[in-house]
């Protein structure tokens, strides 16, 4: 599983990120010492339509006040020029990284299109594993040479938390809003979303989105239809949908399967052997 280079990644992200960092040297000269990426693109790549784009910004100090307003105009400028994709993520030391995530403090982070400062959302154990083996560089510092702090067995458990937790909050909701349950929208989210989880509780290894959903269609044959229906809509959302005349029956599917794989991840309460 090959971590691309700068030259490799889309012109979209590069274009975006190269922007992000003309803004700061223009605007805070001397804030940013390096700007990593994460999230799926950092497996083989993978970047589709509707894919966000998740940095990590290690900084030279901790963000003053007058610092984050200007932080905030600069993402400000970034949204305007690229409405799409999403561009999310958050400023740390690089000291950050060799700690605990949860043991941050709040800082500067943006998460689709809104600024603000407090705990991203993005300060987990995954983020840190994702930089750790399949995190890009942008500038700074090569993210393979600095020390990135990650323990199997609390990657376990947060994601094991995350999938009892928000994960069946999320289903929950869906059974009290089946239209925007059954859209095909849904469908990539939740097909694709829930099986990433337990496929890292399974094997112990992190992965792409397009790669859970084809792990999950092997280990789920039985849900096949709607891991199908995530990964079209992820991947070649022109495609024609078996779910196009009955969206209800796509919220259906989608529900049960969740439900299935919400339940299997949350009995896995050992971590895998490597």
């Amino acid at each position: 599983m090959d971590v691309p280079t700068r030259d490799e990644l889309p012109d979209v992200v590069r274009d975006v990120c190269g922007s992000h960092l003309a803004l700061l040297d223009e605007r805070l000269p001397g804030l940013l010492h390096g700007l990593h990426l994460h999230g799926s693109i950092g497996f083989d790549g993978e970047f589709h339509g509707g894919s966000d784009i998740d940095f990590v910004a290690v900084t030279t100090r901790r963000p003053t006040e007058a610092d984050v307003e200007v932080l905030r105009e600069v993402h400000g400028e970034l949204a305007r020029r690229w409405p799409e994709p999403d561009y999310d993520g958050f400023y740390v030391l690089e000291s950050d990284l060799a700690g605990a995530p949860g043991d941050v403090p709040e800082g500067p982070g943006v998460l689709h299109q809104w600024f603000d400062v407090g705990t991203h959302c993005d300060l987990k154990e995954i983020t840190w594993r994702e930089l750790r083996d399949h995190g890009i560089t942008l500038r700074g510092k090569h993210i393979r040479d600095i020390a990135i702090a990650s323990d199997d067995t609390a990657l376990h458990d947060s994601t094991r938390e995350n999938l009892d937790t928000f994960w069946r909050s999320q289903l929950e909701a869906m059974e009290h809003h089946p239209r925007e349950a059954s859209l095909p929208q849904a469908a990539e989210w939740g097909a694709l979303g829930a099986p990433r989880l337990v496929h890292l509780l399974v094997t112990g290894q992190p992965t792409s989105k397009s790669r859970a959903g084809r792990w999950a269609r092997e280990a789920y044959p039985h849900h096949r239809e709607i891991v199908e229906e995530g990964l079209r809509v992820r991947e070649r959302p022109d495609d024609p949908s078996t779910y196009a005349t009955d969206p209800g029956r796509r919220r259906r599917d989608l529900i049960a399967f969740m439900t299935e794989v919400i339940a299997d991840g949350v009995a896995l309460t050992e971590p895998a052997e490597r």
